[in-house]
C-alpha cells in the first residue's frame, strides 16, 4: 500500500510500534516523526489515535487474562472499567487501575509536541446588532456648598462653572464613542435624581437642613442651562438617530423642584425639535422602566420623596431582591436582560441575581461636608455604556472627575 494511502489508524499502529521500541522520548516526538513521514496526516488525529493505542497496550499488558476473555467475547478491553473474577472458592471485584498521573511526563509531551506554526486562528465575529449609547448622571446636587465657611474636612469647590465644565466632559466622552463606533441607533441620557440639592436650604422632603451656595433661582437656572446645553450639543452632533432623556424626579433632595426644572427643559425641546429627534421623560414614580431590544432598564433614585424610611441598599439583600422581583413580576418584564439602576448612595457598585443585575452609580457632585465628616472622602463622576440592542455584550466605562480643591 502506498504511503499516501495509509489511514490514521494504520499510521497510529505504526506509531505504537515506535512507542513499544522505546527509542523515542515521548509520544509527541513519535507524532512528529509520523508527520514527517506522512505529511498529509492530521496531527491531532494521529495524537489521539496513538494515545488510545498506548492506553490499550498498557491495559493488555497489565491484565492479560482480562484481555483474553474480552477477545473471546468481542469486548474492547479499553471499555472495561471494572469486572468480577469468580473462582471456585471466592469472587473478586476488580476496579480500574488507580495510578498516579505523571504530570511531569504529561507536561513534557504537551510542550514537546507544541508547534506555534500550527496555531488555530480564532476568527473575529463582528456584532451586527444596532447599538445605543447611554450616559448616566446621578446626584448632581446643584447648589451644594461642599466647604461651608471653609470648615470641611476636605476642601472641595463646586459651583456653576465647575458643573458646566463637567457636563462638557460628559459630552466629550459621548463624542469619543461616536467617533470610534459611528452613528448610534439611540442616545440615552439618564439623570437618576437629586439633580438639585434642595429648596430654600432644605431637601424638598423637608427636615434636613442643607449648606448651599446658590439661591433657588440660580440653582434652577444653572440646572436648566447645563442639561439643555448637553442635550442640544448631542443632537447637533448627530451622535444617534434618536435621543432619549430620562429624568428621575421622585427622590429625597430635589422632588417637585426638579420636576419643574425638567418640565422647563422638556417644553423648550418640544418647541425646537420633533419627537423623532428627541424624547424627554420626567419619572415621577419611585420606579419606572424602559425597554430597548433585549434590555429593560428599571430606573430609580433609590430613595423616594415621601414614603420610604430607608432607601434601597448598596448591597443586595433578600428584602431588596424580593422588592425588585415583585416589580418585575407585576409588570410582566421578561426581556433577556433586566437592569436596575440607582443613585442616592454616591458609590459605584454592581451585583446580579438570576433575574436582574443591580448597579449603583456615583455622585456627579463632590461630597458634602456632612458626608465628608461621617464617611470620609469620596469620588465623583459619571458613566458611559454602549448597549447592543439584541446582545448582552454591554461595554461600561466609569469616568472620574479630578475634584477641584479649595485650599
Amino acid at each position: 500500500m502506498n504511503q499516501e494511502n495509509k489511514s490514521t489508524q494504520e499510521i497510529s499502529f505504526e506509531a505504537l510500534e515506535l512507542y513499544i521500541s522505546g527509542k523515542f522520548p515521548s509520544q509527541g516526538a513519535i507524532v512528529r516523526q509520523m508527520l514527517e513521514k506522512y505529511p498529509y496526516a492530521q496531527k491531532e488525529q494521529i495524537r489521539i489515535a496513538l494515545l488510545r493505542r498506548v492506553q490499550r497496550h498498557k491495559r493488555i499488558n497489565s491484565h492479560p487474562a482480562l484481555n483474553q476473555e474480552c477477545e473471546a467475547v468481542g469486548l474492547p478491553i479499553e471499555n472495561v472499567s471494572n469486572y468480577w473474577y469468580k473462582g471456585k472458592q471466592y469472587s473478586v471485584h476488580v476496579k480500574g487501575d488507580k495510578q498516579d498521573t505523571d504530570y511531569a511526563k504529561v507536561i513534557e509531551e504537551i510542550v514537546s509536541s507544541y508547534n506555534p506554526d500550527e496555531l488555530r486562528v480564532i476568527e473575529y465575529h463582528k456584532l451586527l446588532s444596532p447599538k445605543a449609547i447611554k450616559a448616566t448622571l446621578s446626584d448632581m446636587h446643584i447648589g451644594l456648598e461642599p466647604n461651608p465657611q471653609n470648615k470641611s474636612l476636605f476642601a472641595y469647590e463646586y459651583n456653576e462653572d465647575i458643573f458646566k465644565s463637567n457636563l462638557d466632559k460628559v459630552f466629550n466622552s459621548i463624542l469619543k464613542e461616536y467617533k470610534q463606533n459611528g452613528k448610534f441607533d439611540l442616545l440615552i441620557i439618564d439623570d437618576l435624581g437629586d439633580g438639585l440639592d434642595g429648596w430654600n436650604g432644605q431637601t424638598t422632603r423637608g427636615g434636613h437642613q442643607l449648606e448651599q451656595n446658590m439661591n433657588n433661582e440660580d440653582a434652577f437656572r444653572v440646572f436648566v442651562e447645563g442639561k439643555l446645553n448637553l442635550i442640544e450639543n448631542c443632537i447637533q452632533a448627530g451622535i444617534a438617530n434618536e435621543v432619549l432623556v430620562r429624568n428621575v424626579a421622585n427622590d429625597n433632595h430635589s422632588g417637585s423642584f426638579a420636576s419643574i426644572a425638567n418640565m422647563t427643559i422638556k417644553m423648550i425641546l418640544e418647541r425646537t425639535y420633533s419627537n423623532e429627534s428627541v424624547n424627554f421623560y420626567i419619572l415621577n414614580k419611585f420606579m419606572e422602566h424602559f425597554t430597548y431590544g433585549d434590555h429593560t432598564y428599571i430606573l430609580t433614585h433609590g430613595k423616594d420623596s415621601q414614603y420610604m424610611f430607608k432607601g434601597l441598599p448598596f448591597e443586595l439583600n433578600d428584602k431588596a431582591i424580593g422588592f425588585i422581583n415583585d416589580y418585575i413580576d407585576h409588570y410582566n418584564i421578561n426581556t433577556k436582560h433586566i437592569h436596575l439602576e440607582k443613585g442616592d448612595l454616591h458609590r459605584i457598585g454592581y451585583s446580579r441575581t438570576k433575574k436582574f443585575d443591580y448597579r449603583n452609580y456615583m455622585s456627579f457632585a463632590p461630597p458634602s461636608a456632612w458626608v465628608q465628616h461621617n464617611f470620609g472622602d469620596c469620588y465623583s463622576g459619571y458613566s458611559i455604556e454602549t448597549i447592543p440592542k439584541f446582545s448582552g455584550e454591554i461595554s461600561h466605562t466609569d469616568y472620574y472627575f479630578d475634584l477641584t480643591k479649595k485650599i
